[in-house]
């Protein structure tokens, strides 16, 4: 699957952990080249939680090939906005197999 979801706040919760990052639908080559950008936090079958700020997350994403395709904003408290990011990462077409390409020229 290429898309991933992101969900941040950029609003501080607290003093001790003012940022929480979810990322939702990484693969496992994904999750080992982000742990190397930043310290991630809770996990479980689906998701990674990061206590550092969403820019952070999404830079470190864009260098492993992630684009951002769509975003929004929703005010989950009064003083809080949460903001939410789909991300795509593209993937070669593979290459056709020697033998198909041969079955096709012959037809």
């Amino acid at each position: 699957m290429p898309y991933i979801i992101i969900r941040g706040n950029l609003a501080s919760y607290s003093h001790k952990y003012p940022w929480r990052v979810l990322v939702s639908g990484l693969k496992a080559p994904d999750i080992e080249q982000l742990n190397k950008f930043s310290c991630g936090g809770l996990v479980d079958e689906t998701t990674i939680v990061y206590l550092v700020h969403p820019c952070h997350i999404l830079s470190a994403l864009e260098i492993l090939g992630f684009r951002v395709v769509a975003s929004s904003s929703t005010a989950v408290k009064q003083d809080y906005n949460e903001y939410m990011w789909t991300m795509r990462k593209e993937f070669a077409e593979p290459e056709p197999l020697e033998t198909e390409s041969v079955k096709l020229k012959t037809r």
